[in-house]
């Protein structure tokens, strides 16, 4: 496995973070057992390259200027500017490689669903990541799930469907919690009827541009399909 390394400085808790945050650093917190909190001040372009990689749930070398040994950790926390976007603070978390902890998986679907593909489904992904409970040896930054197992409207994919070793990982949710399915096409009434429906005394414009994304979407279909088959006949 790559290591993944991120170097850091200690941080002088006399200067403010806003005063950090402008040279382009970002205030940082250690935690680990048998250690005292560090607090730290890390790079800010470093740190978006190391956590695009490392995410949530990768192990990461943390170098700080001054200690004799390098710590790993994960990436527990981070917070961001609401306005920005911007990172505006990082909990680092030490780990054990003895030890199970918990982190967060990303769900990556792969594929192709039939019922997508051939029947004009509606494919909904309701879990974009999970929480597990594994050891350190068995992070992953995301797991891949094969859609094409989804052939008929209503087909569903369920926690309890992820490809993960159950004596390996302890996925924290039920296992009927949904992940991903398949729904039908709306009709044509349905659409029309949701372009009309009043929320308060204003149409809502959310469901007015998904209602005329999904219109154009089965307009476009319909016209594909009176194009093939013209071309068959």
């Amino acid at each position: 496995m790559e290591t993944i390394s991120l170097p850091a400085t200690t941080r002088d808790l006399a200067v403010k973070a806003k005063n950090l945050l402008a040279e382009n650093k970002i205030p940082a917190e250690y935690y680990g057992a048998g250690h005292a909190n560090l607090h730290l001040a890390i790079d800010y372009q470093t740190f978006r390259k190391v956590y695009k990689v490392a995410g949530r749930s990768s192990i990461v070398t943390l170098n700080v200027e001054g200690e004799a040994k390098p710590m790993e950790v994960l990436v527990h926390k981070v917070t961001y500017d609401p306005l920005t976007d911007r990172f505006q603070h990082i909990d680092l978390k030490q780990i054990d490689r003895s030890h199970k902890m918990t982190t967060t998986f990303e769900i990556h679907l792969v594929g192709i669903s039939p019922a997508v593909k051939d029947l004009g489904g509606v494919l909904t992904q309701n879990k974009h990541e999970i929480e597990v409970k594994c050891l350190p040896s068995d992070f992953m930054k995301e797991i891949t799930v094969d859609i094409s197992g989804l052939k008929e409207f209503g087909d569903t994919i369920h926690i309890s469907d992820l490809p993960l070793d159950p004596k390996k990982f302890e996925i924290l949710a039920k296992p009927d919690t949904q992940v991903a399915t398949v729904l039908a096409p709306k009709t044509q009434d349905e659409l029309d009827a949701e372009l009309a429906t009043p929320v308060g005394d204003t149409v809502s414009e959310d469901l007015k541009k998904e209602a005329e994304e999904a219109k154009a979407a089965a307009l476009a279909s319909k016209e594909s399909d009176t194009e093939k088959k013209g071309k068959k006949e």
